[in-house]
């Protein structure tokens, strides 16, 4: 989970496993839930009403729906998930809510993925729907550019669930990844009170495993652009924004720090570099090494990648890995998230070279695991 720009970590990759009540009796809404239903669901207590669901506002260039207001949907339940598609928690977040629109939507559940950006070229609404598209998301989604819908119902994380009741209440929030399993127990039981699911359909959920083991994950996102520019090796005091700097090659690579070498541009929001060959160093501890990039160019951008000294091999290779001969490269087209370490169970530290060619590449965010 961000906090705005902060990650609070934490995965699981939803399972299911089914409890059958006996009976086909379905609630009425005076009716109260069922202690044994309430135990089985996994709430001591009815989900209490946080306060009435704000209206949504500002929202654009819709897809997978036509635009609807919530005021619309009285009598169903909905799931606001607020997201942005190069943020690793919320890819991590996507499978799991498209199975809960799949078991549910012909229940009366309704799924909204609020996109709201966090970086500029992700008001791309082309950008957005490449995503969309590529992450297989049939629920309706929609743009908050301005973020009008985040302000209204005062979010400050990506990802962020609102889950709102058949009469418009807010009744469960969860913020960040995992509980996965108390969300569709949540999702259950306000199904239930609106008359939506029947006691034979209820399902005991477990939480599954973790897939990714984050207390071994030492390094935390680290951003390249001058508003939130972190954990940055070099030093910077006479660096000025959006003005070249030349960065020398380090003597040494300290742990959770990043490091550029050449002649660099710090943007606002990301690292450019200005003429000739440049180089980014890191050295981390995670499974897994991640950069949020874009590109100026049409054509693909291929930068060297060597770990510990080394070509990667298939072995630890990113999804984003190309080879020639036994020398590994990032394929770069395009903004979006990119792998270019995948160590699977290893979760060790490691330094990252990453061969920078041209100024065609815009560096914004590490992301780990």
């Amino acid at each position: 989970m961000k906090l705005l720009t902060f990650f609070l970590l934490g995965i699981v990759i939803v399972a299911v496993g089914y409890t059958i009540l006996g009976g086909q009796k379905v609630l009425t809404s005076s009716e109260p839930v069922l202690k044994e239903v309430k135990n089985l669901l996994g709430f001591s207590s009815d989900l209490p009403i946080i306060k009435k669901a704000p209206e949504l506002v500002g929202l654009a260039s819709w897809m997978n729906s036509k635009p609807f207001l919530l005021e619309e949907l009285t009598g169903k339940v909905v799931l606001v998930d607020f997201w942005t598609y190069t943020c690793i928690n919320c890819i991590r977040n996507i499978p799991h809510i498209k199975a809960l629109y799949e078991k549910y939507k012909d229940n009366g559940l309704v799924v909204l993925g609020v996109h709201t950006p966090e970086f500029e070229f992700e008001k791309d609404v082309g950008n957005v729907r490449e995503s969309v598209k590529e992450y297989g998301v049939e629920y309706p989604v929609a743009l908050d550019n301005d973020y009008a819908t985040w302000n209204a119902f005062e979010n400050r994380f990506w990802p962020a669930l609102y889950l709102i009741d058949a009469k418009g209440n807010i009744r469960y929030t969860h913020f960040g990844e995992g509980k996965y399993a108390e969300t569709e127990a949540a999702i259950q039981q306000l199904l239930l009170e609106a008359n939506l699911l029947s006691l034979d359909k209820i399902t005991k959920v477990t939480e599954p495993p973790l897939s990714v083991d984050f207390q071994s994950i030492g390094t935390p996102e680290i951003y390249f652009g001058a508003s939130r520019i972190n954990n940055i090796g070099n030093p910077i005091a006479a660096v000025k924004i959006n003005e070249p700097y030349e960065f020398k090659e380090p003597k040494a690579v300290e742990f959770n720090r990043f490091y550029l070498v050449g002649t660099w541009r710090i943007m606002p929001e990301f690292a450019q570099l200005v003429e000739g060959e440049g180089k980014v160093l890191i050295r981390y501890k995670a499974n897994k090494l991640n950069i949020v990039f874009d590109t100026k160019g049409e054509a693909d951008v291929l930068a060297r990648v060597k770990l510990d000294g080394k070509y990667l091999t298939k072995d630890n290779r990113g999804e984003d890995i190309v080879f020639e001969g036994d020398v590994s490269f990032l394929k770069v087209q395009g903004a979006r998230l990119y792998n270019l370490v995948d160590t699977k169970e290893e979760y060790g530290t490691h330094t990252l070279e990453l061969f920078v060619p041209s100024s065609e590449l815009e560096f914004f965010a590490f992301t780990f695991g």
